[in-house]
């Protein structure tokens, strides 16, 4: 037996859903030239088909974002517009200046428990990486000792991390926030420079405030062992570890048929003793040595530049991705283009439109 309340909202579904009804039965079934009336007779039936979701899904599905992959959304954009679980599918191709090209997969899991509280997990695939290892070794002679001979060599479907996060939203009346809590799990291929090699975790605050009807400037504070968490869309040709202070603010604007265009300027800030390894010689300081530790809070781990995205929504699920990297300390500049497949897209109704 339904409760009063649980009653009462299933009876205004009703309501609505007949009232919406009736009214496209009332709307003539031949074409006519465009009229004030029947633009107020659409209005009103969108207005309705909102009220409908509403009620159906709570607040939450009228707060849906012009893109499926904007980054305050939580990773890369999955936050689900409902209660309840949706996914994602990224796959992603990028090229920088120290180690080539590479290409992997990015599976996103994510489940809503209320307006404010979402959960997420994912583990990336490298398809395809180049990886400086060790090549060949020439056998010592009478006149010289043997020499290691280093190099790239291409490897397929290895491992990165698990991460697995948890998000808090919330709309205050001057701007509206989110706390994002992170924890990688050592599940990556970190001898290849690819992990960890051990649990890390990062908490990165998210503030931004509409002005007007295309621009957001957003600002981010964090701290955590690893500035690899914080940002899902480039990947690093190193991996670092040690605590580190996180900063970015930038701008989003909203451009015509629901793309999104952001520019961001970020500064990581070591604040410990940091370790890292790389899968490349250019990756930091040109070192040769994959596993570089340092006594020092100002060197290795520390790194400043700026990131471009574009997002383009070629349909309800799928959006084409470009982004641009450089990484100003360490002079490596990354390219490249992804592609983002929802599970389950906003209702028509609901998407943004600019």
């Amino acid at each position: 037996m339904l409760r009063p309340s649980a009653a009462l909202r299933t009876l205004l579904v009703l309501l609505l859903a007949v009232a919406a009804s009736h009214a496209r039965s009332q709307q003539p079934t031949t074409t006519a030239p465009s009229t004030s009336k029947t633009t107020k007779l659409d209005d009103d039936l969108a207005d309705i088909d909102r009220a409908i979701a509403a009620v159906a899904f709570g607040d939450d599905a009228l707060r849906v974002s012009s893109s499926i992959t904007t980054n305050d959304a939580g990773p890369n954009g999955i936050v689900p517009y409902a209660r309840g679980f949706n996914a994602t599918l990224v796959t992603t191709s990028q090229h920088d200046s120290a180690g080539g090209w590479a290409s992997f997969l990015t599976p996103f899991f994510a489940f809503r428990f209320n307006r404010h509280l979402s959960l997420f997990t994912t583990v990336p695939v490298y398809s395809y990486i180049n990886i400086y290892t060790l090549l060949s070794t020439t056998p010592a002679t009478k006149t010289q000792p043997a020499i290691d001979n280093y190099g790239f060599r291409k490897r397929n479907f290895l491992l990165g991390d698990t991460t697995l996060s948890g998000q808090y939203e919330t709309h205050f009346r001057p701007f509206d926030y989110n706390l994002t809590a992170t924890l990688g799990m050592a599940t990556g291929d970190d001898d290849n420079g690819l992990g960890a090699g051990q649990t890390t975790y990062s908490f990165n605050n998210h503030f931004e405030r509409p002005l007007g009807d295309r621009f957001i400037p957003e600002v981010e504070l964090g701290i955590g062992n690893s500035p690899n968490l914080v940002d899902s869309r480039v990947r690093k040709s190193y991996i670092d570890v040690g605590t580190n202070a996180h900063f970015q603010a930038g701008l989003a604007v909203l451009l015509p048929y629901r793309m999104t265009f952001e520019t961001q300027a970020f500064e990581e800030l070591p604040l410990s003793t940091q370790t890292f390894t790389s899968t490349t010689t250019n990756g930091k300081k040109g070192k040769e040595l994959k596993t570089i530790t340092t006594t020092t809070s100002k060197s290795v781990g520390e790194d400043n530049g700026f990131l471009n995205t574009l997002d383009i929504p070629l349909n309800p699920h799928l959006t084409l991705s470009g982004f641009y990297n450089r990484s100003l300390r360490n002079k490596i500049d990354t390219a490249g283009f992804s592609l983002t497949f929802l599970l389950k897209a906003p209702p028509h109704s609901q998407e943004t439109t600019h």
